[in-house]
């Protein structure tokens, strides 16, 4: 039995513009995200992480290559297509929630699944916020919470529609550290309990720490990976970026 990746990505481009002012914000990605594995996605401003996450999510169409989701080609889908992928087949957290002000916590997090046209499924939404610490918060308004608090909500709106990836936009950016590390460790419980697979842009070592791998882009291209990563060890290679640009270049 074949298990296919979550995401794969072979070949990608993004090129904005033509002729001598054309930017190659992507120049040829190839990434596999096995299932259930925790990837962390960084590099110097310009690098391309945040254009990698949009070509994978389907909010930007590549200029060439192929973009695959639980082994389907999405590439050449249409915008309806991709908006019903990104409704059912991916999940997302992003730095600033996007969360609804006029839904409950409960109403949030059930949001996907009724845009999906599914049935609500109230046990997993109450299971799913009961797992991220709130569900005494399950009728509180996203005002009434703190940011940490949002985030997980967010976090089990991700989680909702059982995904194939949960793509996640430097989650722990508008967090102070403590509440930074309690969200990436739901993170990582989705991924050792839930079996998610997770795809994570983060500048922070300590966030990418988090992870089974973190992969470095530089000027659009893999320029290197780092299983079993420690803050320290990230940190350090971050440090030498201009090595790994010489390695890309040569």
């Amino acid at each position: 039995m074949t298990t296919h990746p979550a995401l794969e990505v072979t070949g990608l481009t993004r090129t904005y513009g033509d002729g001598p002012n054309a930017v190659h914000a992507l120049a040829g990605v190839d990434l596999a995200f096995a299932p259930g594995s925790f990837t962390a996605v960084m590099g110097p401003s310009g690098s391309g992480k945040s254009t990698f996450l949009n070509c994978a999510a389907g909010l930007e169409r590549p200029s060439a290559g192929r973009v695959l989701v639980d082994g389907r080609d999405v590439t050449e889908d249409d915008e309806d297509a991709r908006t019903r992928l990104r409704r059912e087949r991916l999940g997302f957290v992003f730095q600033g929630f996007h969360l609804l002000p006029y839904l409950t916590a409960e109403q949030n997090v059930g949001l996907p699944l009724r845009l999906a046209g599914r049935r609500s499924d109230r046990a997993r939404v109450r299971g799913l916020l009961e797992r991220v610490g709130l569900a005494d918060r399950a009728h509180h308004l996203p005002t009434a919470l703190s940011g940490g608090q949002q985030q997980r909500v967010a976090i089990a709106r991700a989680l909702v529609t059982e995904p194939a990836v949960l793509l996640a936009d430097e989650p722990t950016g508008a967090l102070d550290t403590i509440t930074a590390h309690e969200v990436l460790a739901l993170l990582r419980d989705s991924v050792d309990t839930l079996g998610q697979t997770v795809v994570m842009v983060t500048h922070d070592p300590v966030a990418a720490a988090y992870a089974d791998t973190v992969v470095f882009l530089v000027d659009g291209r893999v320029a290197g990976r780092m299983d079993g990563p420690t803050a320290d060890a990230v940190a350090g290679q971050l440090a030498h970026l201009d090595q790994l640009t010489r390695v890309v270049a040569s």
